[in-house]
């Protein structure tokens, strides 16, 4: 009796194959969601600079390119004219508890209703206004003498205090710019495309030449063994240690000049021990495998089994610590922008945090001159990140592993 009669005779249901959707139906490690979507955003921080310049004119983010302190359009709480009116309530102890015939006459007796005195004695050669008479004068501070009267509504026991507020010591906002724009007349949607970039720019620059290096060094110091791997590892060990921050604060105030070259070379200077630790570790496990001792035995050169044999199967690992170093070297440079030791002629992330510390933008209101930059530096955060995960899972089966079970 075959499987189907079998099957049909107990009345037990066929089990079907699985079949995989999505993109990943291929079943290639590749096709990870958190790789690919950290690197959809991290693209898109690249790919602003050159794309961007096509829709907006880079010129904008010149200083006195454009009129200054403009807020967002679509920023809350503005209307029509691009001025927000805060209406301010407050109570009058004398209206909430007077009578209806002492309400009809609150001016005939203004000295009973709130006891015409101050806490300090107020001003003695301030002439009286009409809010100050209907009131009865009493401030804790003894009030203003050349504060003008206010509209009030004693009837109803509060005083309404209506103006512009926040936003009326700004210019009138425009769809010309919609991100607004700050003290130096610079567009902020034309900074946040010229800067992001250059801001991963300098990440790219410095953990690639932090990278390479730290490959070279850690494959040397993995196979060859020996003295070499002993002066390379007490090299890196003793870099590590070194407070990479304060060097960089330490070098940055006497470069006169810093430009997004300068400043990547002087991060890669303390970025390559740590891969330089990781790659030997990964090489020394795998330097006593079988075929890289068949390739030993064959007669080919070290270098060619460390880049020919070894390399290929390190890449995954490799990718990962990249995207790490680009993300420590990212932040390491915005912190010396955010002290202004960047470039000052060039706009990036972190030199327009830092104008918008230099010209008080908190207390002044003006929150997308620095909210911006901090949503773009989260952006390419987050996206480098998920791709560093990612990269983890394709590079340990054990990982995904894991994560299939979970899924099942």
């Amino acid at each position: 009796m075959t499987s189907s009669a079998q099957s049909v005779t107990t009345g037990e249901p066929q089990v079907q194959p699985h079949k995989k959707v999505g993109i990943n139906r291929w079943d290639s490690p590749w096709l990870n969601a958190k790789f690919l979507v950290g690197l959809s955003m991290v693209l898109f921080i690249m790919l602003m600079g050159p794309i961007g310049r096509l829709f907006w004119p880079e010129t904008l983010s010149y200083p006195a390119s454009s009129p200054l302190n403009l807020p967002p359009p679509w920023a809350p709480g503005l209307d029509q004219t691009g001025l927000k009116v805060v209406t301010q309530t407050e109570s009058v102890s004398s209206a909430a508890t007077a009578t209806p015939a002492a309400a009809a006459q609150p001016a005939a007796t203004p000295a009973k209703t709130t006891g015409g005195t101050s806490m300090t004695g107020g001003n003695p050669l301030a002439k009286p206004t009409a809010a100050a008479s209907a009131s009865g004068g009493g401030s804790m501070t003894g009030s203003n003498p050349l504060a003008k009267p206010t509209a009030q509504t004693g009837a109803q026991g509060t005083r309404q205090l209506v103006g512009a507020a926040a936003y009326a010591r700004f210019g009138v906002p425009s769809w010309e710019h919609p991100l607004g724009t700050e003290s130096s007349g610079r567009d902020m949607l034309a900074v946040l495309l010229v800067g992001a970039p250059r801001s991963l720019r300098v990440g790219l620059i410095a953990a690639t030449i932090g990278m390479l290096i730290g490959v070279v060094l850690g494959f040397t110091a993995g196979y060859m063994g020996g003295w070499v791997d002993a002066v390379i590892r007490t090299l890196s060990d003793a870099i590590i240690v070194i407070p990479v921050l304060a060097v960089l604060i330490v070098i940055g105030s006497y470069v006169k000049v810093l430009q997004i070259e300068n400043m990547a070379l002087l991060l890669a200077a303390f970025l390559w021990p740590a891969p330089t630790r990781y790659v030997r570790a990964q090489v020394l496990s795998m330097r006593e495998r079988g075929y890289v001792n068949m390739a030993r035995i064959s007669g080919a050169s070290s270098f060619s089994i460390m880049f020919g044999e070894m390399m290929p199967n390190m890449l995954p690992y490799i990718a990962a610590s990249y995207t790490g170093n680009v993300s420590a070297a990212i932040l390491a440079a915005t912190s010396l922008e955010v002290l202004g030791l960047g470039p000052t002629r060039i706009p990036t992330l972190g030199m327009t945090i830092f104008y918008a510390i230099n010209a008080a933008a908190i207390l002044r209101g003006m929150w997308w001159w620095w909210g911006i930059p901090i949503v773009a530096l989260v952006v390419v955060f987050s996206g480098l990140f998920l791709m560093t995960t990612g990269l983890d899972e394709i590079a340990n089966p054990r990982l995904r592993g894991r994560k299939k079970a979970a899924a099942a």
